[in-house]
């Protein structure tokens, strides 16, 4: 019997999208009480990384911010779901079995969609940084990442937007 607490997201809801993710462990309760009160449901967030590990990593990260995951795990199931969907945030990996970042920073850039993309690199190398900020990207962060880093960015970036869509609705 899974108790109240008990998430499990599937990326079915999504044409394009393969897979679900469960997180087996009790959610904050902030999110919960957001999904409560809200009638629209929780924003939605791209994974692209080849490895499960790193994957599951980031998108616990993302639920745990109030982001909804959905998976690809290479650019071939990216580059549709980047062109078809605003996502809140897409997290790639420097590098995929097809393709690189850069790729992927150039079809949401055509995609005229505003995600926030953030890339997570094995090796946090100073040119890929100025490359991946040049072509669009929102941040180039290290991989393994330093505990709270992504969640802080993903935070400030989501209130940040809050309050740029705030004072739109001022004026």
């Amino acid at each position: 019997m899974s108790s109240p607490f008990d998430l499990t997201l599937s990326t079915a809801q999504l044409a394009g999208a393969q897979g679900s993710f469960s997180l087996r462990h009790p959610a904050p309760f902030p999110i919960l009480a957001r999904r409560r009160e809200s009638r629209h449901s929780i924003p939605n967030g791209l994974v692209v990384s080849s490895e499960d590990s790193i994957r599951f990593s980031l998108g616990e990260t993302l639920l745990l911010c109030g982001i909804a995951p959905v998976f690809a795990s290479n650019l071939a199931q990216a580059a549709p779901l980047v062109a078809a969907y605003d996502f809140r945030f897409v997290l790639c990996q420097d590098s995929f079995s097809d393709g690189k970042y850069a790729d992927l920073l150039l079809l949401q850039r055509a995609s005229q969609h505003n995600s926030v993309v953030i890339v997570v690199s094995p090796t946090g190398d100073w040119p890929e940084y100025f490359e991946a900020m040049d072509l669009g990207a929102h941040d180039f962060l290290a991989y393994p990442l330093i505990p709270g880093e992504l969640p802080r960015i993903i935070r400030a970036s989501l209130a940040q937007k809050g309050a740029h869509l705030r004072s739109d609705s001022m004026s």
